[in-house]
Protein backbone atom coordinates (compact mmCIF):
# COMPACT_ATOMS: atom_id res chain seq x y z
CA UNK A 1 0.00 0.00 0.00
CA UNK A 2 2.80 2.43 0.91
CA UNK A 3 4.59 1.95 -2.42
CA UNK A 4 1.31 2.35 -4.33
CA UNK A 5 0.69 5.61 -2.48
CA UNK A 6 4.20 6.84 -3.25
CA UNK A 7 3.93 5.93 -6.93
CA UNK A 8 0.48 7.56 -7.10
CA UNK A 9 1.87 10.69 -5.49
CA UNK A 10 4.65 10.89 -8.06
CA UNK A 11 1.95 10.75 -10.72
CA UNK A 12 0.04 13.59 -9.03
CA UNK A 13 3.22 15.68 -9.05
CA UNK A 14 3.75 14.96 -12.75
CA UNK A 15 6.91 12.90 -12.44
CA UNK A 16 7.79 9.26 -12.58
CA UNK A 17 9.97 7.08 -10.41
CA UNK A 18 12.60 7.31 -13.15
CA UNK A 19 12.45 11.11 -12.92
CA UNK A 20 13.13 10.91 -9.20
CA UNK A 21 16.74 9.97 -9.87
CA UNK A 22 18.94 7.55 -8.01
CA UNK A 23 18.86 7.07 -4.28
CA UNK A 24 21.26 9.47 -2.58
CA UNK A 25 24.42 7.83 -1.30
CA UNK A 26 25.35 7.94 2.36
CA UNK A 27 23.61 7.07 5.58
CA UNK A 28 19.86 7.32 5.99
CA UNK A 29 20.39 10.23 8.39
CA UNK A 30 22.57 12.14 5.93
CA UNK A 31 19.91 11.62 3.24
CA UNK A 32 17.36 13.40 5.47
CA UNK A 33 19.56 16.41 6.23
CA UNK A 34 18.21 19.50 4.51
CA UNK A 35 15.10 21.59 4.03
CA UNK A 36 11.97 19.94 2.63
CA UNK A 37 8.89 21.82 1.35
CA UNK A 38 5.49 20.24 2.00
CA UNK A 39 3.57 19.42 -1.18
CA UNK A 40 0.82 17.17 0.20
CA UNK A 41 -0.74 16.01 3.45
CA UNK A 42 -3.75 13.72 3.50
CA UNK A 43 -5.96 12.00 6.06
CA UNK A 44 -8.42 9.19 5.71
CA UNK A 45 -8.95 6.32 3.30
CA UNK A 46 -8.56 6.75 -0.46
CA UNK A 47 -12.32 7.06 -1.02
CA UNK A 48 -12.73 9.72 1.71
CA UNK A 49 -9.37 11.50 1.63
CA UNK A 50 -9.17 14.98 3.15
CA UNK A 51 -6.49 17.67 2.95
CA UNK A 52 -6.52 19.37 6.38
CA UNK A 53 -3.92 21.99 5.44
CA UNK A 54 -5.16 22.57 1.88
CA UNK A 55 -3.72 21.64 -1.50
CA UNK A 56 -0.86 22.20 -1.35
CA UNK A 57 -0.10 22.89 2.29
CA UNK A 58 2.34 25.70 3.09
CA UNK A 59 5.09 24.29 5.23
CA UNK A 60 8.59 22.98 5.72
CA UNK A 61 10.43 20.35 7.69
CA UNK A 62 14.14 20.86 8.32
CA UNK A 63 16.57 18.17 9.44
CA UNK A 64 20.02 19.48 10.37
CA UNK A 65 23.30 17.61 10.66
CA UNK A 66 23.39 18.08 14.45
CA UNK A 67 20.26 15.93 14.86
CA UNK A 68 17.64 18.68 15.21
CA UNK A 69 14.28 18.82 13.43
CA UNK A 70 11.99 21.81 12.87
CA UNK A 71 8.51 21.62 11.32
CA UNK A 72 5.98 24.34 10.50
CA UNK A 73 2.82 24.23 8.39
CA UNK A 74 -0.11 26.58 7.80
CA UNK A 75 -3.22 26.23 5.69
CA UNK A 76 -3.23 28.19 2.46
CA UNK A 77 -6.41 29.94 3.62
CA UNK A 78 -5.11 30.90 7.06
CA UNK A 79 -6.46 34.29 8.01
CA UNK A 80 -4.43 37.12 9.54
CA UNK A 81 -5.53 39.15 12.55
CA UNK A 82 -7.10 42.55 11.86
CA UNK A 83 -4.47 45.15 10.94
CA UNK A 84 -5.21 47.24 14.02
CA UNK A 85 -4.96 44.23 16.40
CA UNK A 86 -2.52 41.41 16.97
CA UNK A 87 -3.28 37.83 17.94
CA UNK A 88 -3.15 38.84 21.59
CA UNK A 89 -6.34 40.89 20.99
CA UNK A 90 -8.12 38.37 18.75
CA UNK A 91 -11.44 36.89 19.79
CA UNK A 92 -11.86 33.23 20.72
CA UNK A 93 -13.18 32.19 17.29
CA UNK A 94 -10.15 33.70 15.53
CA UNK A 95 -7.76 31.98 17.94
CA UNK A 96 -9.48 28.61 17.43
CA UNK A 97 -9.23 29.04 13.65
CA UNK A 98 -5.51 29.84 13.94
CA UNK A 99 -4.88 26.71 16.02
CA UNK A 100 -6.82 24.52 13.57
CA UNK A 101 -4.99 25.87 10.53
CA UNK A 102 -1.37 25.65 11.65
CA UNK A 103 1.06 23.38 13.44
CA UNK A 104 4.69 23.58 14.45
CA UNK A 105 7.18 21.64 16.52
CA UNK A 106 10.89 21.32 17.19
CA UNK A 107 13.20 18.80 18.79
CA UNK A 108 15.76 16.18 17.90
CA UNK A 109 15.63 13.17 15.62
CA UNK A 110 17.28 9.83 15.03
CA UNK A 111 17.04 7.39 12.14
CA UNK A 112 16.62 3.61 12.29
CA UNK A 113 17.64 2.58 8.77
CA UNK A 114 16.86 -1.10 9.37
CA UNK A 115 13.22 -0.25 10.18
CA UNK A 116 12.95 2.67 7.75
CA UNK A 117 11.80 5.04 10.51
CA UNK A 118 12.75 8.46 11.79
CA UNK A 119 11.99 9.21 15.44
CA UNK A 120 11.23 12.81 16.39
CA UNK A 121 11.75 13.69 20.06
CA UNK A 122 9.45 16.67 20.39
CA UNK A 123 10.61 19.37 22.80
CA UNK A 124 7.92 21.94 21.96
CA UNK A 125 4.77 21.99 19.84
CA UNK A 126 2.07 24.49 18.88
CA UNK A 127 -0.71 23.66 19.39
CA UNK A 128 0.28 21.03 21.97
CA UNK A 129 -1.42 17.93 20.54
CA UNK A 130 0.70 14.96 21.52
CA UNK A 131 0.92 13.20 24.82
CA UNK A 132 3.98 11.32 23.55
CA UNK A 133 7.21 13.22 23.12
CA UNK A 134 8.72 10.56 20.84
CA UNK A 135 7.07 9.78 17.53
CA UNK A 136 8.55 7.11 15.21
CA UNK A 137 7.40 7.53 11.61
CA UNK A 138 8.11 5.45 8.50
CA UNK A 139 9.89 7.40 5.77
CA UNK A 140 11.12 6.86 2.23
CA UNK A 141 13.37 9.04 0.10
CA UNK A 142 13.40 8.83 -3.70
CA UNK A 143 15.63 11.42 -5.30
CA UNK A 144 14.42 14.77 -3.99
CA UNK A 145 11.09 13.43 -2.66
CA UNK A 146 10.48 12.49 0.98
CA UNK A 147 7.41 10.46 1.94
CA UNK A 148 6.92 10.79 5.69
CA UNK A 149 3.78 8.99 6.82
CA UNK A 150 0.87 10.94 5.24
CA UNK A 151 3.12 13.81 4.20
CA UNK A 152 4.97 14.34 0.95
CA UNK A 153 7.89 16.80 0.77
CA UNK A 154 10.26 17.99 -1.96
CA UNK A 155 13.86 18.89 -1.17
CA UNK A 156 14.61 22.61 -1.38
CA UNK A 157 17.74 23.33 -3.40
Amino acid sequence: MRRAWLVGTYAVLGCSRADAGPQPSGSAKSQLVGTWRAVEYTRGPDDARTYPFGRPPRGYIVYDATGHVFFQVASAGQSAPPRDKGWNQADTAALHQMLRSASAYFGTYSVDASRGTVTHRIEGEIPPLRSATEVATPFEIRGDTLALSSWLFLRVR
